[in-house]
């Protein structure tokens, strides 16, 4: 039986963070995982779905420039992009934990489960703990639905050797509209099947309906009001129904979101109150019914499930642990991109929300397709929204659709978060011509 002033539960990027700063404060702290070592982000999410995205976007940048200049056909050779994406990967886990080790931190291998509060059973061995850090990360929602096991999940579809030539997305958020962009560029008939009236449900709803357009137009069949009652395996083949709708498919994968991996951990046995978001934490992200546990990220109850965030929760969890007076959370501006056909990208309030909130704003919207940034890439489908509070000229809210919207966001956030007012970035001399050149005219 060990004993360690802190154990981290899980090593992606947020558990990490927490068990790096904690060790550098001087904590006895050990990290433990049961898979390995990395957890989403760096090995089945953030980055290598950019890696594979990048050769849709440069197939659909060569497509769309078709009779403007380039000659020629492109494709994507699948197996060959997917051995380039392990050289990504495959290294991680062993850089990862060695890195962990030089740094002081005991690594420990397979599930966690409290056997009592701040007390896990790790295999065969007890662990005890003056801390416990949950950073646990999310899974695949459960669909319900019958034949539920034929349906293929986002990390199974990112190990694929070869794409089959029909796929169905069940559900209308970033995953299904990542790796529909993804595989519709490498030839496949794609469908998303949606439950809800429109996709991306947390986006601007007017943006939204533009991408979805969008993605019909680009030979993508979306199909909304559509919750999926059962997939169903006939002659080799499967078949998606939603009521009495159905679609034959070759792979049904699952793009219908993702909720906090906390079962295997048996929370009730430690003592630790969840609910569907995660871990209920109070400000300084402790458990509201054991402070003695902490958790963050995917995890935890506050803050958006996003990479950044979970980055710093986990650096605020070891402050806390460090002993550091008035460490609490209170959610940042935080930027928020799907890399879709073309990105969609967001920061503060939708239009919707400013409004319901009593804020007095001036909403302009931009049909940019016909814009210099977008024309010269050849893209066809592009628009922007903006909400600037009136009289102060405060940025409430962007939200932007087309080329290099994954950065354009960034700057907009860097300037809500200094308080700095539209006329602050309208007034800026920006390099031209580049994408950024356009803001002013957006604001």
């Amino acid at each position: 039986m060990r004993h360690f002033d802190v154990v981290v539960v899980g090593t992606g990027v947020t558990g990490q963070s927490a068990a790096y700063d904690c060790a550098k404060a001087g904590l006895a702290t050990a990290i433990v995982d049961r898979r390995e070592y990395g957890g989403t982000c760096a090995l089945r999410g953030c980055d290598p779905k950019r890696v594979v995205l990048s050769a849709a976007e440069a197939v659909d940048s060569v497509r769309r420039l078709h009779g403007s200049g380039p000659t020629g056909s492109t494709g994507i050779d699948w197996g060959a992009l997917q051995r380039f994406k392990r050289t990504f990967t495959d290294p991680m886990p062993k850089r990862i934990e060695a890195a962990l080790t030089a740094a002081g931190v005991a690594t420990l291998h397979g599930t966690a489960r409290f056997s009592g509060p701040v007390r896990l059973e790790v295999g065969q061995e007890t662990v005890l703990a003056d801390h416990v850090v949950i950073a646990s990360g999310a899974r695949p929602r459960t669909l319900g639905v019958k034949g539920e096991e034929l349906v293929t999940l986002s990390e199974g579809f990112m190990a694929l050797e070869d794409l089959p030539p029909r796929l169905v997305f069940i559900g209308g958020g970033y995953i299904s509209l990542e790796f529909a962009h993804l595989a519709a560029a490498a030839g496949a008939k794609v469908t998303i099947v949606h439950r809800g009236a429109r996709i991306l449900e947390g986006f601007d709803a007017d943006l939204a309906g533009v991408l979805c357009d969008a993605y019909r137009s680009a030979g993508i069949d979306v199909v909304l009001d559509a919750p999926v009652s059962e997939v169903r395996e006939v002659a080799g083949h499967l078949v998606v129904h939603a009521g009495e709708r159905s679609w034959e498919c070759d792979m049904a994968v699952h793009g219908a979101g993702r909720v906090p991996d906390l079962e295997a951990l048996d929370l009730p046995t430690g003592g630790v109150e969840s609910g569907p978001r995660g871990v209920e934490v109070d400000d300084s992200l402790r458990s509201v019914s054991d402070p003695r546990v902490l958790a963050c990220g995917d995890a935890a109850a506050r803050g958006l499930p996003l990479t950044p965030v979970g980055i710093r929760q986990g650096q605020m969890v070891a402050r806390v642990l460090a002993g550091e007076a008035g460490a609490s959370w209170g959610d940042p501006v935080t930027p928020s991109v799907v890399y879709s056909d073309p990105p969609l990208a967001m920061v503060g309030l939708t239009e919707h929300a400013a409004k319901a909130a009593g804020l007095d704003v001036d909403v302009v919207f931009d049909d940019t397709s016909e814009w210099y940034q977008s024309r010269r890439l050849g893209v066809r489908t592009s628009a922007a929204k903006t909400i600037v509070e009136r009289g102060s000229g405060r940025i409430v809210g962007a939200h932007i659709l087309g080329p290099a919207a994954e950065e354009l966001i960034n700057v907009i956030a860097v300037a809500m978060d200094a308080g700095a007012p539209a006329s602050a970035v309208t007034a800026l001399p920006l390099t031209y011509p580049t994408a950024a050149s356009a803001l002013p005219y957006l604001l």
